[in-house]
């Protein structure tokens, strides 16, 4: 099955997606993390999206090429931060076809707030100070590395992220409700009762 999770920064995509992946055996393809490791590899694609960690969005014909390399051959799936706007969409139509869409409707003062408790380590694992609290206070479970917050964690480039969203995506939204692929879930309930509900809609038709 091939599957999108769309919301705004801070909906939950990236937690219920590893939920997916790990309870129905659908590999998460988490674009965001892809391309920040790519940064802090300074790859030739990283150095192109230097500019995502201030909130901007990566440029599509690396974007696509991207994504059209990690999702051949592969049936189950479930994309996580693609497509952002029209143009991938369309594009991604192009390559794949896709089952059902997932949008985790979730209101903005939620969503600063979970962003701005958020924490990372440069190992790539993430963690958030109202949900997912390390065993130790700002210090990695995995590594033992001291956590930062990322610089697109903070209110001010929040806002801006979710006023991009709001510009970009809900075309994309509006795209796949026409295409009737599009199912809204409330992300604002717990983790376990969100995924709960995804589980649920999941096989409905």
């Amino acid at each position: 099955m091939k599957l999108i999770i769309m919301g705004p920064p801070g909906s939950g995509k990236g937690s219920q997606a590893e939920l997916l992946e790990n309870k129905l055996n659908l590999k998460h393809i988490p674009l965001g993390e892809i391309l920040r490791d790519e940064i802090r590899k300074n790859t030739t694609i990283g150095k192109k999206v230097k500019r995502i960690s201030k909130g901007s969005l990566a440029p599509d014909y690396v974007v696509d090429k991207l994504v059209k390399k990690i999702i051949k051959g592969k049936n189950d799936f479930i994309l996580d931060g693609y497509p952002r706007h029209l143009a991938q969409a369309k594009y991604l139509d192009k390559i794949t076809k896709i089952d059902k869409v997932f949008l985790l409707d979730t209101p903005s003062n939620l969503i600063i707030k979970r962003l701005s408790n958020r924490r990372a380590c440069k190992c790539g694992e993430t963690y958030n100070l109202l949900t997912k609290k390390p065993k130790k206070d700002s210090i990695c479970d995995k590594d033992g590395e001291k956590l930062y917050q990322r610089d697109d964690d903070t209110p001010k480039i929040i806002k801006k992220r979710i006023k991009l969203y709001k510009k970009q995506t809900i075309p994309v939204i509006n795209y796949y409700k026409k295409k009737k692929l599009l199912i809204k879930i409330d992300s604002s309930k717990s983790l376990k009762q969100v995924f709960n509900e995804i589980k649920n809609k999941l096989y409905k038709r």
